[in-house]
């Protein structure tokens, strides 16, 4: 398993991974990037949503694991439950209500000197050895805190635009923050993950 022991819940398997076609269509006086077999889920805030499955209960139909992609079904339930990005079970505290958060500098951009945005899911307590054990990024860069509370803020997501001689889609921007506010961006943008604003937060020795 390309040397891991464990694969974390968020992880996408080859098989949960889709290819379907996007395009630009005519909507609201705009033109806006949707699926060429589109379905009302597709969207969320106005956002439309990077499609994939589930199939992590389904060892034999999933296929091999792919460690650099998310699944962006577990990873959105992950942010909006506050599950562990590992175990995929409740990563809350139950005695003080606190939420530990594992980051590092490449999924951490700091709002204030206690808070900040993230699309890292939270880890357990229970996991937090593991993953430091088992993932290099981990190994080389990687702050414990503990977070009062999360905050969903936006996404992650690619922007396109429209080919020069055809309504095709064209990648112009990767990896982009946008804010559920931020409107002017939504029609363009294809989300791969969901953004939390972490607040409260206590670096642990």
């Amino acid at each position: 398993m390309s040397g891991y022991i464990t694969v974390p819940y968020v992880i996408a398997y080859a098989n949960e991974l889709l290819q379907d076609p996007i395009q630009f269509e005519p909507h609201a006086h705009e033109l806006r990037l949707a699926y060429s077999q589109c379905r009302r889920s597709d969207w969320v805030h106005g956002i439309l949503r990077a499609r994939v499955r589930d199939l992590r209960d389904r060892p034999g139909k999933r296929g091999p694991e792919r460690m650099r992609k998310l699944n962006t079904r577990r990873q959105w339930r992950c942010m909006d439950k506050l599950l562990c990005q590992v175990c995929g079970k409740p990563a809350t505290d139950l005695e003080t209500g606190h939420i530990p958060w594992l980051l590092t500098e490449t999924v951490f951009d700091a709002t204030s000197e206690d808070s900040g945005r993230t699309n890292a899911p939270p880890t357990c307590w229970n996991c937090i050895a593991y993953a430091r054990e088992e993932c290099p990024m981990l190994q080389n860069d990687a702050a414990l805190h503990i977070v009062t509370s999360a905050v969903s803020v936006g996404v992650l997501a690619d922007l396109y635009e429209p080919g020069v001689f055809s309504e095709q889609p064209v990648l112009a921007r990767h990896n982009v923050f946008v804010a559920w506010d931020a409107h002017r961006y939504h029609a363009s943008a294809l989300a791969t993950s969901q953004v939390v604003e972490l607040h409260g937060m206590t670096p642990v020795p």
